[in-house]
């Protein structure tokens, strides 16, 4: 019964810790349970692999009930952020997803939840940005710009489109 009583208070303990990490910004359920673990391989009413499962279960099923980790929200907010922010392409949008335990297809939900016009626009801004280069070294911001996950068809289109924006001038390289 006191034993009984020790896991509840600690599964209780650690649902409210989990809340207010989730609360900060959205999460993935894989990032969750990990977490979760880490927290509850130190606490000594949880010494238990099988109680630390049911009590990890209980708490991950409570934080999905509550709205704290939904993985479809997190991917849209994952893919608009990197994608604004950060000038990420959709295929390194898609990997960093992925690694963060988001499925394949709402990962890519996501990132078709971002026009594809945007994308391309993104890809443009980014070469503008470094279109001093294009003259001397187009195959290293090409490259550069691939290694932000942007598609090879649109690093192409955003090149020509630049490149006659400019009259030409960045085509000898």
């Amino acid at each position: 019964m006191e034993q009984e009583l020790k896991e509840k208070k600690a599964q209780t303990a650690v649902l409210v810790r989990l809340q207010k990490w989730c609360g900060i910004r959205d999460r993935s359920e894989q990032e969750a349970r990990l977490k979760a673990d880490e927290w509850m391989a130190k606490v000594p009413a949880l010494a238990s692999q099988e109680v630390r499962e049911e009590v990890q279960e209980a708490v991950l099923a409570a934080l999905k009930e509550d709205g704290f980790l939904d993985d479809t929200r997190c991917a849209a907010s994952y893919a608009r952020v990197h994608h604004e922010h950060k000038g990420w392409g959709p295929l390194k949008v898609k990997a960093g997803l992925m690694s963060r335990g988001i499925s394949g297809r709402v990962a890519d939900d996501a990132i078709r939840d971002i026009p594809e016009d945007a994308w391309q626009e993104k890809a443009e801004l980014l070469l503008r940005r470094r279109q001093a280069e294009l003259a001397g070294h187009r195959d290293r911001v090409v490259r550069w710009l691939m290694q932000r996950g942007f598609p090879q068809h649109m690093v192409w289109s955003a090149l020509d489109r630049v490149e006659s924006e400019l009259g030409g001038e960045a085509l000898e390289s």
